[in-house]
């Protein structure tokens, strides 16, 4: 009984909540990947990029994303893939209190980083956020993650805090950024 449960479980994409996405297409480094909905079964493929972009850890780890992934409400998780490995990731994420749609998680495979995929993902999520009505988009960045920092002030967001002691791993310091869709 329990098998059959946990295999049922596995199919089950992030409710969509926020638009539908039906999928696409795009081009980076020569090839076609495919952008479409985040599904439970997505989840190694998940950790296996943070754990390459952090050095062998996983700020977020399986069960944070299973729980993440089968919520009911403003959330979008979208994944992009070579073929059928997962090369980046994004997660969005409405929230009501500032009214901003929030990137909560954003990632790219090393192997990929510098070849527009980050842009393609950041691209997307203004477009969701547009479509759905809000004006801002927001996230947080680890203040050593230069790499990051320098994608997202090429896209328009700016600093409106340092957040001290952020990450709970290593206490590291978190740079708050906004992005202004009205301009």
């Amino acid at each position: 009984m329990f098998l059959k449960f946990k295999r049922r479980l596995k199919a089950r994409p992030v409710a969509q909540t926020l638009v539908d996405f039906p999928g696409e297409t795009f081009e980076a480094a020569g090839e076609e990947l495919l952008l479409r909905v985040a599904t439970v079964s997505d989840i190694p493929g998940l950790v296996a990029i943070q754990e390459a972009v952090y050095n062998g850890y996983a700020p977020w780890v399986s069960r944070d994303f299973y729980h993440e992934l089968t919520q009911e409400k403003d959330r979008l998780y979208l994944v992009a893939l070579r073929k059928d490995q997962v090369v980046a990731f994004i997660a969005l994420v409405k929230r009501d209190l500032v009214s901003d749609l929030h990137i909560a998680n954003i990632a790219v495979l090393p192997v990929w980083q510098g070849q527009q995929v980050g842009s393609y993902l950041i691209n997307t999520a203004k477009a969701v956020a547009r479509e759905i009505g809000l004006k801002e988009l927001s996230l947080e960045a680890r203040r050593s993650n230069t790499g990051a920092l320098a994608l997202y002030d090429r896209h328009g967001f700016t600093v409106v805090d340092v957040v001290e002691h952020y990450y709970i791993d290593n206490q590291e310091d978190a740079i708050s950024m906004v992005l202004d869709l009205e301009h």
